[in-house]
């Protein structure tokens, strides 16, 4: 049970469906063996042996309805074959229901409830293996299969001794019950493949744009490198050949100019390192529009034409971008506000809010991750501030504020590399 609770509170959108879906349908199976304690409650004058057979039967058909919903949905996600063993049990057990329904009803007591009971305990056991069929069976023949069902509990009603009426009706709720149920599971199983398509469509955009930087960090230092490594390798050489021939001047000339290429480098790598972590606050924010309207949450962005120096643009831009990136993968949130405001006494401040908070529950205080403690070390640097965490109502909000008179000061020597949290 904890391992459920630890997942619906930190689980992933998927995983938190996922369970969901699966308690309900579990919860459906389950109902069975309250259906079934309640017609031997109302049996008239009934045989103790027959009424603990029927209830223990009928729990046993709610773990084998269980174990058959749970392998059917282990198979629409990741395939596998038919269960025929599970699937026979299954059915042998609601056989052995059926009958058990007819011993256990006495012909010596009240007829009439008692042919009601016995029809009641006929279609609880029908109803539900039709059910259990539904991950197997495609559509074509599953409604065929749920209307004959239906025809022979009607007409064992009937000829049970119940009016036409009665047996009609009972025939229409039990093809109304296999259906509903039927439908239930197919429509859990369609939205369950469909939430976990996009849960992987996601990770594999992350990883495709942590692969696509990757390139492009090892490309830029590829051509920054290559050739003056290339270089020092030569001139080392070089170097070392003139030292062993007693030509000290050439020597020290050659290794002059190694510590040269190789300061150089050093520069030039740096310069790689600050490019791929400069950010721009109004190109952030037209990227987190973007960004949030492709994920299905619409976002309103106040003040977005708010000017503010380089270094403390750069530095909200970042909040922007880790703020943004935080939504996405840590929220199921349907709408973000975006507000950049510059205040009279000369703070700039940039505060997102989303309407959703996945990964901890409502009045907890946020856990500090890599990104969002980096970015509070830039802001300090500037001398400002960050703070995240829900607020009421369920919403989450992170706000980061910087003097604006912080613009002598340079952010890029903040260690952040923009992880998420």
């Amino acid at each position: 049970m904890s391992i459920w609770v630890e997942r619906l509170r930190n689980g992933s959108g998927a995983q938190r469906f996922d369970l969901y879906s699966r308690g309900s349908l579990y919860a459906l199976c389950g109902a069975e063996a309250f259906f079934a304690v309640m017609i031997a409650v109302n049996a008239d004058q009934p045989a103790p042996h027959w009424v603990v057979l029927f209830i223990a039967l009928a729990v046993g058909h709610v773990g084998t309805g269980i174990a058959v919903i749970h392998q059917g949905i282990d198979t629409a996600l990741a395939g596998g074959s038919r269960p025929a063993g599970l699937l026979a049990l299954h059915l042998a057990i609601a056989g052995c229901g059926v009958v058990t329904a007819l011993l256990m009803f006495p012909a010596e007591g009240d007829l009439a409830a008692n042919r009601e009971g016995a029809a009641f305990g006929v279609a609880v056991f029908g109803v539900y293996a039709v059910v259990a069929l539904t991950p197997w069976l495609t559509l074509r023949r599953l409604m065929p299969v749920c209307a004959a069902t239906a025809a022979i509990l009607g007409g064992f009603a009937f000829v049970s001794g119940w009016p036409a009426r009665s047996a009609l009706a009972l025939a229409i709720s039990s093809l109304i019950a296999a259906g509903a149920g039927t439908f239930t599971y197919r429509m859990s199983i369609w939205m369950l493949v469909v939430m976990w398509e996009l849960e992987r469509g996601r990770d594999t955009e992350t990883r495709l744009a942590v692969a696509e930087e990757r390139l492009r960090f090892a490309r830029d230092l590829h051509d920054v490198l290559g050739r003056n490594l290339s270089v020092i390798a030569l001139k080392s050489e070089l170097g070392a050949q003139l030292a062993r021939r007693g030509r000290a001047e050439p020597a020290a000339a050659e290794m002059l100019e190694v510590h040269t290429i190789a300061q150089d480098s050093l520069r030039e790598v740096r310069e790689v390192v600050r490019g791929a972590r400069q950010a721009d606050l109004t190109a952030e924010l037209a990227g987190a529009r973007s960004v949030l309207r492709s994920a299905g949450a619409r976002s309103r962005i106040i003040g977005a034409d708010v000017e503010v120096s380089g270094p403390v643009q750069e530095a909200l831009a970042w909040v922007v971008r880790e703020g943004t990136t935080n939504v996405l993968r840590h929220s199921d949130a349907t709408e973000c506000v975006i507000t950049v405001d510059v205040s009279a006494d000369g703070w700039a401040t940039v505060t997102m809010e989303n309407d959703h908070i996945h990964d901890r529950p409502p009045g907890t205080p946020a856990r500090p991750g890599s990104g969002l403690t980096g970015l509070a070390e830039r802001l300090e640097r500037l001398g400002g501030s960050l703070t995240a965490g829900p607020v009421d109502g369920g919403r989450f909000r992170l706000t980061a504020s910087v003097p604006v008179d912080s613009g002598s000061q340079d952010p890029a020597g903040a260690t952040t590399n923009g992880a998420t949290r």
